[in-house]
């Protein structure tokens, strides 16, 4: 069977979410959620935790942030709130979080996800030693590798079928460093509304914001892999995750849908290009028209990706 895993912005989005196909729903907040697409206090996650479970499906905590000195001694309270709330999953990509998970006063099953880091079955099948239950891809990894890494892998693999793709995450607050060194007024750096452009590529926008977690800069085209999904299927790759940062309140909900769509053709094996064409235009329909869409890295032979 196939699973849908897709973020959330909001509490009512997130319920709206999982009564339209979504199996795992993605949370997160401001200290320990990287990247997340809005930021639920505890109370609006515990409502939404008993709103899914009183459906049959489950609610995955966003954790996945780089953990410095002043976060990680936070970890410990956090975790115990996790577990009181009865969160089904977390989401880890920082090695320090995990040494305390060791303890099985804090331990919540966790789906690795460490970024570009996650490319090989070997490194996933290492980290289930230590208490993951899964793993979020890296975007970078093509299809003809995940071909390998889907057959020899002793965990689910969640992979990106939708969304935006971080590139690169620095620590330092460079917007506002480059701002200060033109002498220039700051904008407003976490609205998520500024690109950055290439010299002499004016075709290029890299969308780019700061938070607490440093600066964030994503790849210029979003990621749609719809009429993909077929190839997906065939190797049993079956958690697709969906990345709603950048499509906002009910043009997030219409493409969930359109993936719901797809994964009943497919897990009833109905489909056809054609059908998968019009989900298509659906979700380029209800994506941001200041945002183009492409395959990003699946299309690519092994030896483009370096």
């Amino acid at each position: 069977m196939i699973e849908l895993i897709a973020t959330t912005e909001s509490l009512e989005q997130g319920k709206q979410l999982l009564l339209n196909g979504v199996d795992q729903l993605i949370v997160g907040e401001e200290v320990f959620g990287l990247r997340v697409p809005g930021h639920l206090t505890q109370e609006e996650m515990a409502e939404l935790i008993n709103y899914a479970h009183e459906r049959g499906k489950q609610v995955i905590v966003a954790a996945n942030a780089i953990l410095h000195n002043d976060k990680i001694e936070l970890a410990r309270p956090f975790l115990k709130k996790m577990k009181s709330l009865h969160v089904d999953k977390l989401m880890v990509g920082d090695t320090g979080l995990i040494q305390i998970m060791k303890d099985p006063e804090y331990y919540i099953p966790y789906i690795y996800d460490a970024s570009v880091l996650v490319t090989s079955h070997g490194q996933i099948n290492f980290w289930k030693q230590y208490g993951a239950v899964a793993a979020l891809i890296a975007r970078e990894v093509p299809y003809v590798e995940l071909e390998i890494l889907a057959e020899n892998v002793e965990l689910p693999i969640l992979t990106q079928v939708y969304g935006a793709q971080c590139i690169h995450q620095s620590k330092r607050h460079l917007l506002e460093n480059y701002f200060n060194f033109i002498d220039k007024e700051p904008l407003d750096f976490e609205e998520r509304h500024l690109f950055l452009s290439e010299p002499g590529k004016d075709d290029t926008h890299y969308s780019i914001y700061h938070d607490s977690h440093g600066t964030h800069v994503f790849a210029n085209k979003d990621l749609n892999l719809m009429m993909q999904l077929p190839m997906l299927a065939d190797i049993n790759a079956n958690h697709w995750y969906l990345d709603g940062l950048y499509t906002p309140g009910k043009d997030f909900l219409e493409i969930v849908k359109a993936y719901d769509q797809a994964r009943q053709l497919l897990d009833d094996g109905e489909w056809g290009e054609e059908q998968l064409e019009k989900l298509n235009e659906q979700v380029q329909k209800y994506h941001p028209i200041n945002r183009e869409l492409d395959t990003g890295f699946f299309l690519y032979s092994a030896d483009k990706v370096r």
